[in-house]
């Protein structure tokens, strides 16, 4: 095991310095990987979005808020340390002006929480929200452009967490700890599916389709693997997450990019259908997001649906608002987006959620309320922006490639 795994990143000042530690780094655990050995992390990403964009000035600032350490390697480059623990969590690279990226060999369940705790105390920073839609397309890409003879990897989930059926099960929906695989204790009747899928991508696109028709969580890619340009590859998670299961550092860089420029395309597009100007229910301007469920929910499922998402707190959309009720299957919300604080107007049935975003509102709520949906209430929603199907917002720019 190389010496790179003992450097000190206090020590590191230079792009170069920090460049050869990951790679270093990445090399050395991917022949751990090889060997069956995985004593020690990987090194993984966390793709987020700072939609304001925020100045060299002002960017440090989001982590100094959010009560961390932050120092400036160079232009787009820097190294953060936990105030609280003194140690230093990895490097921040404005990749894209838009995106940040997060690169750390610290243990992921301890960075997968220090992530989220840094995006919910700031209104500045959200993930990067994949939907299973837009997984799709990516997977369509690693058909058309890898060799298909390699090995994917595939991650559905999906788990209707609102049709809990008692006061207990539905006071923990809002809960991010997986159920146990093998428990003897008693699991809710609701559906849910977890499963991976590994084949080799000739295999996966004849496949597929048809398992899809069968079954609709097959629509809710939760993970995808890119095969790397050598052995291994780079797993995607629905939040932003990518773990590098390669051994270039390099390789993996160009993939997160490659995502960030593909979700940058579709973010880009969102808003600029959105923002354009047509006549509403909500009397303001804007074209409307519709989400339209395969089948209507029941009405428990609805009833659950609103109160869990609108009357607390904390809840998996990341919004806030009070919703009035027209009806017993029809609301309104005029409802506030926790990231940014941006709002956006919501008539929701049960047949479907009718969605608008004044101008200059992010898309990035778009994407993280399709993801959603699709994770928690219908796998297969049809979601369309305007008159056009979502799926054509998320198409791999013209030019883009890892």
């Amino acid at each position: 095991m190389s010496e790179s795994n003992y450097v000190d990143l206090g020590k590191i000042t230079t792009r170069e310095a920090a460049i050869e530690f990951l790679e270093g780094y990445s090399f050395d655990r991917k022949a751990d990987l090889d060997a069956n050995r995985t004593r020690t992390p990987l090194v993984k990403s966390y793709l987020l979005e700072d939609p304001a964009c925020a100045s060299e000035r002002d960017f440090p600032g989001i982590f100094r808020q959010a009560g961390h350490e932050i120092y400036r390697i160079d232009d787009t480059l820097y190294k953060v340390r936990d105030r609280g623990t003194k140690q230093y969590v990895g490097f921040v690279e404005r990749l894209l002006p838009r995106h940040p990226v997060i690169y750390s060999h610290a243990d992921a369940r301890s960075m997968d929480a220090w992530v989220k705790r840094l995006v919910n105390s700031s209104p500045h920073l959200d993930h990067l929200w994949i939907s299973g839609h837009a997984f799709e397309r990516l997977l369509d890409w690693n058909f058309e452009h890898k060799p298909l003879h390699r090995y994917g990897r595939l991650v559905f989930q999906h788990s209707s967490v609102f049709e809990a059926e008692t006061p207990t099960e539905q006071a923990s929906i809002e809960s991010d700890v997986e159920e146990p695989e093998d428990s003897d204790d008693y699991v809710p009747e609701r559906r849910t599916t977890r499963f991976t899928m590994v084949d080799r991508l000739s295999v996966l696109r004849e496949k597929l389709p048809t398992m899809r028709d069968i079954y609709a969580p097959l629509h809710v890619i939760a993970q995808l693997r890119f095969p790397a340009a050598g052995s291994g590859g780079h797993d995607f998670y629905f939040n932003g997450k990518a773990t590098n299961r390669s051994g270039s550092f390099g390789d993996h860089r160009a993939h997160v990019k490659f995502v960030l420029e593909t979700y940058r395309n579709a973010v880009n597009k969102t808003e600029t259908e959105a923002w354009r100007t047509e006549e509403t229910a909500f009397n303001v301007t804007g074209a409307p997001v519709r989400l339209r469920f395969h089948d209507a929910l029941a009405q428990e499922t609805f009833d659950t649906f609103i109160d869990a998402t609108f009357r607390r707190k904390v809840n998996r959309f990341g919004l806030w608002g009070d919703p009035i009720r027209l009806g017993p299957a029809k609301v309104h919300v005029y409802a506030l987006d926790r990231h940014m604080w941006q709002q956006l107007f919501l008539e929701i049935t049960r047949e479907q959620i009718l969605v608008l975003i004044p101008r200059g509102t992010c898309g990035n709520s778009i994407h993280r309320l399709v993801t959603n949906v699709q994770q928690y209430l219908d796998p297969a929603v049809e979601v369309r922006i305007g008159d056009q199907p979502y799926r054509e917002f998320v198409n791999v720019p013209t030019g883009a490639t890892p």
